[in-house]
């Protein structure tokens, strides 16, 4: 009985025991589940914020891209305004009556952005395209000098309607032509029989004009309809454009509708406050049912102070954010199952999704910004052929078609030599940058460089100043990367120095021995300096000064850095020396061996006449097949080698280029230029091809690689594949003709 009393006591406890231990199991896995569901809720939020700051990120780019257009369009006018005046200021003795000024203003309009252009009187009265209005008796006057009665700017714009344009709301620019940065040239103009002088230019425009520029309606849903407007409101809350409920018979004024909506992150008041501040700020409002995101920004131009608010559903960022909702849904259903699993899994996920955040939004910066630096010099470019081309049937024009063309290479050179840097950035984090040194001009090579900056410079309204002193006129260097450089310091001076300062460039050499200078390059301006921390970080890469003085300026932060690299790879040093508010001032030594001036450097005659000039006959009567596969650029090869008197022959691909050697006779082709990428056969396969061909010329051929590849490899493939040498697209004329005559002496010394 004793035994059993015992048993029984032992398998109570031992069931106690099991109790107690499923009963802690139960309780750990409740405590385990919970802190994984609040850590995933937790994760949630966390994914939740950011994918909102990335959606109001790119809300802010669309919103910057269409604020930015509104932007050029105002200072597109004001120029516009300027070149009025100038063009008054050449034609005011021949406008003595009133049709003659009318008829003078109508045709103003016609060739401008422009509805309608006015000639304001000291008076008060004014000229339009078809009547004078002497006071405000007449009908339709509209007094344009109160524009100009609180401000003592010479350019003001004002938002209002007039009878003459309809009932519409327009875009009215007042533009004074005293008091103004080209005062000396636009003052005491004097038109009419009584010679009274013009006060301002007033030029009109329809608000339209500006809608047209805008991405008004965005974000589309899958349906086609817009999820979000654009618009632009003046400092009292009236739409300048409107938005998408402001032609309602509603207030038209953005402060009216925060106050009629259900519900607003903010008060008018609280909006009206941060715009008169300049501030840049979002917040959401709703409106029957319907919440929204307004990102509201000012307009960056100085003459004045509109917002652009762009106004996108929450929606959007509710659509955004749809997957990863879903995603973390199916984790906290498999999150019991494999809970440490889960748990583990979720950080490394919400580890990996902040690295690809932060590394796509570096891209995104990096890219936005290389495509400023990119589309200067591109923008330079096109706008020279556009003189070009309005200008080519003026034969007064020649010389300044020649000019414009030497600048339009200039630029383009430049170019292409940036873009080279971009795409081998690999060599650039390196360290490694190859350095070509040839014969270089050293007065020539700063004068392309003041050359290709001056427009820019006195664009600004910046006085420029070179000043050269140079005894040893040619050098061993690398031209290329020296006028990078110099371009990247003398534009970073443009940038930083404000209208009517001052950029000094210098050029001073010093001998070093009988045989090497030192070449000193000077960059002086008066502009707004930088600060003691920023000049030890200024070669850094990616490195921006962000004192209050610089705010405004943007680039990509490799300038600097580059040139510190490039200059570095001369064998050179590059200095600097700033004080906040009074100037920087750059200074570039590149030490350089002394070479005599070569023959094609001697005169400043076309380079490709030179080149024609100095080849023999037997070198004009080469065949040339051309293997390319691009019809444009096939076109433009074969027509300069035509002029320069080669026989060209054109093969449409590699294998046909194959074909059309295997045919030919022994020694009928001298040279073969070889694109690289074409289709049945590429270049380097065609190349081995006719390498492999059982005839005498097969291996005496000169066969030359002309592609855009740019890079080491590409090189080392077209030698390999048994061609002599490289041309890299787009190909250098010059250096063509000069391998091509180089090659054909040679052959020559030969025999």
């Amino acid at each position: 009985m004793k035994r059993y009393l015992s048993g029984m006591f032992s398998e109570s406890c031992e069931f106690m025991k099991r109790l107690k231990s499923n009963h802690f199991y139960a309780f750990f896995i409740i405590i385990i589940a919970i802190v994984i569901f609040l850590a995933i809720y937790v994760y949630s939020i966390v994914t939740g914020n950011i994918l909102e700051d990335a959606a109001v990120s790119n809300i802010r780019e669309v919103a910057v891209h269409d604020r930015n257009t509104i932007t050029m369009f105002i200072e597109y006018n004001w120029k516009n305004q300027q070149r009025i005046g100038e063009r008054l200021k050449r034609n005011s003795d021949k406008l003595k009556t009133v049709s003659q000024i009318n008829e003078y203003l109508g045709l103003e309009a016609y060739e401008s952005t422009f509805d309608k252009i006015y000639l304001l009187m000291e008076d008060g009265s004014y000229y339009t395209d078809i009547t004078y209005r002497k006071d405000s008796e007449t009908p339709d006057y509209y007094p344009y000098m109160d524009l100009f009665a609180d401000t003592d700017d010479y350019k003001v714009i004002g938002y209002d309607p007039l009878p003459v344009m309809g009932s519409d709301k327009v875009v009215i620019y007042g533009y004074k032509l005293s008091g103004n940065p080209k005062g000396e040239v636009l003052s005491g103009i004097k038109i009419g029989e009584d010679q009274k002088e013009v006060y301002a230019v007033i030029c009109i425009c329809k608000r339209s004009t500006i809608m047209d520029g805008l991405v008004i309606e965005n974000y589309d849903d899958d349906a086609g309809n817009p999820q979000g407007y654009s618009s632009v409101v003046n400092k009292n809350g009236e739409y300048v454009v409107d938005r998408k409920d402001a032609a309602s018979s509603d207030p038209d004024s953005l402060f009216d509708i925060i106050k009629r909506c259900d519900s607003s992150d903010l008060t008018s008041s609280d909006v009206q406050k941060k715009m008169n501040a300049g501030e840049e700020f979002w917040f959401y409002m709703e409106k029957n049912g319907v919440r929204e995101l307004n990102y509201c920004t000012p307009l960056t131009s100085s003459s004045v102070n509109w917002y652009f608010i762009m106004s996108v559903s929450d929606k959007v960022v509710k659509d955004q954010t749809e997957l990863f909702v879903l995603l973390i849904i199916a984790t906290m259903s498999a999150a019991v199952i494999v809970i440490i699993i889960a748990f583990v899994s979720a950080i490394i996920m919400q580890r990996k999704t902040q690295i690809a955040h932060a590394q796509e939004k570096a891209q995104s910066e990096f890219l936005s910004n290389m495509s400023h630096e990119i589309r200067t010099p591109l923008n330079g470019i096109i706008g020279l052929n556009y003189l070009i081309m309005n200008a080519i049937d003026s034969p007064d024009k020649h010389l300044q078609i020649k000019e414009w063309l030497k600048k339009s290479q200039n630029t383009a050179e430049y170019l292409l030599a940036l873009i080279n840097d971009v795409l081998d950035i690999s060599k650039l984090q390196a360290g490694k940058v190859e350095v070509t040194r040839a014969p270089m001009l050293v007065e020539a090579m700063s004068e392309s460089v003041c050359s290709m900056q001056y427009d820019n410079i006195t664009g600004h309204g910046i006085t420029f100043v070179k000043d050269l002193h140079i005894t040893v006129p040619c050098i061993q260097c690398d031209e290329v990367h020296i006028k990078q450089v110099l371009m990247n310091i003398i534009g970073n001076a443009v940038k930083f120095t404000p209208a009517g300062g001052t950029i000094r460039f210098t050029v001073n050499q010093s001998m070093i021995d009988e045989n090497h200078v030192m070449t000193t390059f000077v960059c002086e301006d008066t502009g707004c300096g930088m600060s003691k921390e920023f000049l030890n970080e200024i070669f850094h890469k990616f490195t921006q000064d962000r004192s209050s003085t610089s705010n405004s300026t943007k680039g990509t932060g490799l300038g600097m850095a580059i040139s510190k690299l490039l200059v570095n790879a001369m064998g050179g040093e590059i200095h600097v020396e700033s004080e906040l508010n009074k100037g920087s001032t750059f200074t570039v030594e590149v030490p350089a061996e002394i070479c005599e001036i070569p023959d094609y450097l001697k005169t400043h005659t076309d380079a490709a006449e030179k080149t024609s000039d100095n080849f023999n006959n037997d070198v004009r009567s080469m065949k040339i097949l051309v293997a390319e596969d691009n019809e444009l650029n096939a076109e433009i090869l074969l027509e300069i080698l035509s002029q320069f008197g080669f026989v060209p022959v054109h093969a449409q691909n590699g294998q046909e280029a194959v074909e059309i050697f295997e045919r030919s006779k022994i020694n009928e082709f001298t040279i073969i230029l070889m694109d690289m990428r074409m289709p049945v056969l590429d270049g380097c396969e065609a190349s081995s091809r006719i390498r492999g061909l059982d005839r005498e010329d097969a291996k005496t051929v000169t066969i030359f690689a002309c592609t855009a590849n740019s890079f080491q490899e590409d090189r080392e493939k077209a030698l390999a594949s048994g061609m002599n040498d490289f041309l890299t697209k787009p190909i250098d004329i010059n250096a063509m003709l000069r391998k091509m005559e180089k090659i054909e002496h040679e052959k020559h010394n030969m025999q």
